[in-house]
């Protein structure tokens, strides 16, 4: 090998010993360009599909099915209660201690029913939350998107006016050149010409989202699920399962949270015989929500004086109204109208019926109870039968308002 191949290999290797190998490929950079049309558009779409999302619409239907399953159970708690009841009024003629030992195991199952129903309770309560925060995630998620498709199309606009204004100044420009005689003057990038920076649209959608986030986490606890509609039945499924009809009244939602922002839930309620607590729901209760409550113990809607099928609560005033009556009433304007019920100053508005109004389940519950009563009156039926029949009435009635719902 020639002396001149020999330096320049040792070079070469000089070379590549103090230049390091790259370790990977460079690191991705996001393209940042103003949308296509076709993009915003998308984008558009999006931010639609996401309002409309049928993931909404499932969490919304999950948050029913929590409030029915806690209400059955406390519903079952009592139907137990009065089987005890009944097996005491039977075995009255039996040896005293036959009857003792078998009221004791009565007893006992019923307790550990009772600590059972209180812990599913409580676990669906949280859940209930849960399901309410990944619900108004999703909402603003589609504020976002909406949000983001606005500033895209209004950053598209003034661009093709910043455009169309360097043109026309371009167009001056050759004409007074034109005139004078002169050569056209090149064509020259001003400071001002210059578009904009834009920023990626994945980064504006995680920072707004960070945005929306930090305003979820600074409401209160009422504010997340006080004033919210699922929320509501919720609360008022359990309360009137675990209290029943002749019970006190749903505390108002300023009290269903302590001071700490812990919820305050009611216990399985107590052993018959023994007086109930008015104080188990969250405190004492008002005047005025006594009377609330007697007033909506009627079956039948106080304008079309029918009987119930569609119950729908304000979440305000707590007056209930069948759907198609109130909606009836409210005018399309968005002038706001007084509660059809007397003494109610509370004021409603046709584009806040959504927000302001729910489909009252307890209600419903109320009526199917109704139904059945009228169907075992004057029958010997056992509990266990009395219990089948109530849920098979639920889930009939629950159909029928899904067949009205589709048809309308």
């Amino acid at each position: 090998m020639s002396r001149r191949l020999v330096n320049r290999a040792k070079s070469s290797a000089v070379n590549e010993s103090a230049t390091p190998a790259p370790s990977g490929p460079p690191e991705y950079e996001l393209l940042e360009y103003p949308l296509d049309d076709d993009a915003r558009h998308a984008l558009e779409q999006l931010s639609t599909n996401r309002k409309q999302s049928r993931y909404i619409r499932n969490l919304k239907a999950s948050t029913t099915s929590l409030g029915n399953v806690v209400g059955d159970i406390q519903e079952h708690y009592f139907k137990r209660r009065a089987h005890l009841e009944k097996q005491k009024r039977r075995l009255k003629d039996k040896p005293a201690e036959d009857g003792e030992e078998e009221l004791d195991k009565l007893e006992e199952t019923l307790d550990d029913l009772a600590r059972q129903i209180d812990d599913a309770s409580r676990e669906a309560e949280a859940k209930l939350r849960l399901l309410i925060d990944h619900q108004f995630a999703l909402e603003d998620e589609g504020k976002v998107i909406g949000e983001i498709y606005t500033d895209v199309t209004n950053a598209q606009a003034q661009e093709n006016t910043r455009q169309l204004q360097k043109e026309r100044r371009r167009q001056e420009a050759i004409e007074i050149a034109q005139s004078n005689g002169d050569p056209i003057p090149p064509e020259e990038e001003d400071e001002d010409d210059k578009p904009p920076a834009v920023q990626s649209t994945l980064d504006s959608l995680h920072a707004r989202q960070e945005d929306k986030l930090s305003e979820y986490q600074q409401l209160s606890v009422h504010q997340r699920y006080g004033v919210n509609n699922e929320y509501a039945t919720f609360k008022k499924l359990w309360h009137d399962a675990a209290q029943g009809e002749d019970g006190p009244p749903l505390p108002d939602a300023s009290r269903w949270f302590a001071a700490d922002g812990a919820p305050v839930l009611p216990t399985v309620a107590p052993r018959a015989g023994q007086r109930r607590s008015r104080t188990v729901d969250g405190g004492n209760n008002s005047d005025d929500d006594i009377a609330v409550a007697r007033e909506v113990t009627s079956l039948r809607c106080p304008l079309s004086l029918q009987e119930f099928v569609e119950p729908y609560s304000n979440r305000k005033c707590k007056h209930t109204f069948e759907k198609s009556a109130i909606l009836d009433y409210l005018p399309t304007s968005n002038a706001g109208v007084q509660c059809p019920q007397t003494g109610c100053s509370q004021l409603f508005k046709h584009a806040d019926f959504a927000r302001d109004f729910y489909l009252d389940h307890a209600l419903l519950r109320r009526l199917q109870r109704k139904n059945v009563q009228s169907r075992v009156d004057g029958m010997d039926m056992d509990v266990e039968e009395d219990t089948k029949m109530s849920i098979d009435l639920q889930v009939s009635s629950q159909k029928s308002i899904k067949r009205r719902r589709r048809d309308s």
